[in-house]
């Protein structure tokens, strides 16, 4: 059986760090994994970064770097300094993506540590099918993350964030070992918040998913520990 705490990312969905560290605190023993985004990262000037790796903790920072090339694989080498297990970049251009992929590898082995994961964003789980439309784009939203998704892999970066309700039609595209990690995760009878393609955490795992995020279900509940329990527990059960 697989251990659900090593599937579980808990996000950190407040901008204070008083909130912050309390919720770590709250979670210290049923969470690994925490993912600090960018309204957190720059609110708090990185505190709650410094403050996981205290703790012990798996720090997923989820900043999405897209920028030139030069500057995407400045920003991961810093990444890579601050010694974080999990990074996003967007999937952008091939060369931009194979520079991250080297430029992380090279400043792991520089300080000899374990170089983190780089996974790249396919499509946001905030968009639609209308959405992509709006934008220009005529694909749907798993085409476009399959089709991007298959960029990543063949840049090198070793997975790729996308919505669970595609995630089987990627490991079918790339192969089970590209890791998929699932934001938009909600268990049955949960608010889906501002996310329009959602599923429950057993659903993902059986699709696939290798890393499912967690974060209002988890944070904004009355008792977060005992719903990461609860999430756990039915990651493992699936």
């Amino acid at each position: 059986m697989i251990n659900g705490k090593d599937k579980l990312i808990v996000a950190i969905d407040t901008n204070e760090f008083d909130k912050a560290k309390e919720l770590i605190d709250t979670l210290e023993n049923e969470v690994d994994i925490f993912k600090v985004g960018l309204e957190q990262y720059v609110s708090t000037r990185g505190k709650t970064v410094d403050y996981l790796k205290e703790k012990g903790k798996k720090i997923f920072l989820d900043l999405k770097f897209h920028d030139i090339p030069n500057t995407m694989q400045s920003a991961v080498r810093a990444a890579v300094r601050d010694n974080v297990w999990l990074m996003t970049i967007h999937v952008s251009d091939m060369e931009g993506m194979r520079q991250c992929a080297l430029a992380a590898k090279e400043e792991a082995e520089k300080l000899n540590i374990e170089k983190p994961i780089i996974v790249g964003v396919t499509v946001l789980t905030s968009l639609s099918n209308k959405d992509l439309q709006d934008i220009g784009c005529n694909m749907t939203t798993e085409e476009l993350a399959i089709k991007r998704a298959k960029l990543a892999k063949e840049a090198g970066i070793d997975g790729i964030v996308c919505s669970a309700q595609e995630v089987d039609k990627i490991v079918e595209a790339c192969g089970k070992d590209f890791i998929t990690v699932c934001p938009g995760v909600r268990p049955s009878g949960a608010d889906k918040g501002d996310q329009k393609r959602v599923v429950t955490p057993a659903d993902a795992i059986n699709k696939g998913a290798h890393y499912l995020v967690v974060g209002r279900p988890i944070t904004k509940a009355e008792n977060p520990a005992q719903s990461a329990k609860n999430i756990v527990n039915e990651i493992e059960n699936a």
